[in-house]
């Protein structure tokens, strides 16, 4: 998947995939690269929990990607329940 590397974990120091930007979610949502709305939504999650895994809770860039990922959050929850309520359907 383009835009995606992997990089020590800071707080588990395992290898894990960062994206580095939400351009490059925007970028892998166009090409089609996510095989789910799942995976999409961990992509933009680790995003934001990547600038707070990097950045002190003192410092704006923190507080901002929190705020920005209980926006998601919020955005995403009604599509996340409708996407259980569909797989216990099939």
């Amino acid at each position: 998947m383009g835009g995606v590397g992997t990089r020590k974990n800071k707080s588990t120091f395992t290898d894990k995939p960062i994206l580095l930007d939400l351009g490059l979610v925007k970028l892998n949502l166009s090409k089609n690269m996510y095989s789910s709305p799942l995976d999409f939504a961990s992509n933009v999650r680790l995003v934001f929990e990547n600038a707070m895994l990097y950045n002190t809770k003192t410092d704006k860039v923190h507080g901002m990607a929190h705020q920005l990922l209980s926006y998601f959050e919020m955005l995403f929850r009604p599509i996340q329940a409708k996407l259980r309520t569909n797989q216990r359907v099939n």
